[in-house]
């Protein structure tokens, strides 16, 4: 009888993560793997109260290549690392899955794959189309790499197109039928600032607008923005019942969708929870959907 492939997912984990990780985790343990998360969002606190605001103060002087934390236990690169190397020794994975998110040095993934015979090294590059050569430069060290998008990469290349989109019923589902849902949002956009957001959004005076993101409060002159600012953050069953309970749910991707490919997420989380979703065109939408 084969055993369960044991698999450590690298990802953020949390009630404040977007639950991609975690949905990868149920997934794989419903098809009967066994699944450790490790949690690479975690920092130093060293790292986050100390080397942060000292390099803030250095590099403002002009020493831009500067940084103090680098080769320090504490820097947050090496304490991650740390970290995941002790959670590798002792669960001792077949496959190590890192979702990118906070990516590792390649001489690290290497040594990781040999000094504990680690089967299959898989990457999944799962930002928008940028830092090209990033993720060429990580991709060298993975057994197999993927990509949310098209841009960047050719066939020749030894990373391959993975679109991270499904119906995720876990984290997202329907609480009221159509009949009885109780709107109390005209329109909604959850996501973080972006120039391109801002100048959609700013178009939306005549228009009561609900919005939850990290930054956007930092818009403080902008007073059309900022009226419009809820939150920093909304998750879990609170994003649900947003959804659930908004008229119009925007999504405004933070790449230009007529030129680069890639589609976020909220493009299937929102009809998941019955929402009405608009959002910017891309040709990846018609693999999805009838237009």
């Amino acid at each position: 009888m084969n055993k369960s492939p044991k698999i450590i997912i690298s990802y953020f984990f949390g009630p404040s993560s977007i639950p991609i990780g975690s949905s990868c985790a149920q997934a794989l343990k419903e098809l009967g793997c066994n699944v450790f998360c490790f949690n690479s969002g975690i920092e130093s606190s060293m790292d986050r109260f100390f080397f942060k605001p000292a390099n803030k103060v250095i590099q403002a002087g002009g020493f831009r290549n500067i940084n103090i934390s680098r080769g320090s236990p504490h820097n947050n690169q090496n304490y991650r690392q740390d970290l995941l190397e002790k959670a590798v020794k002792e669960f001792r994975p077949d496959i190590l899955f890192v979702l990118r998110g906070n990516g590792y040095d390649c001489d690290y993934i290497t040594y990781l794959k040999e000094e504990y015979k680690i089967k299959k090294i898989v990457g999944w590059w799962v930002k928008g189309p940028k830092w090209f050569d990033l993720m060429h430069l990580e991709s060298k060290g993975y057994d197999h790499y993927f990509c949310i998008h098209r841009e960047g990469y050719t066939d020749k290349t030894e990373i391959s197109y993975l679109p991270a989109l499904a119906v995720d019923s876990y984290n997202y589902r329907l609480q009221y039928s159509h009949d009885q849902r109780p709107y109390r949002h005209e329109v909604v956009f959850v996501g973080g600032w972006y120039q391109r957001r801002q100048e959609f959004l700013e178009g939306l005076k005549d228009f009561r607008v609900s919005l939850y993101g990290p930054k956007w409060k930092k818009k403080i002159l902008n007073r059309r923005i900022y009226r419009m600012v809820k939150a920093s953050s909304i998750w879990g069953e609170d994003l649900i019942e947003l959804y659930n309970t908004a008229k119009i749910s925007l999504n405004i991707s933070a790449w230009d969708t007529g030129n680069f490919s890639g589609l976020n997420f909220r493009v299937m989380d929102v009809p998941t929870c019955g929402s009405f979703l608009l959002t910017d065109y891309s040709d990846d939408l018609r693999e999805y959907f009838k237009l």
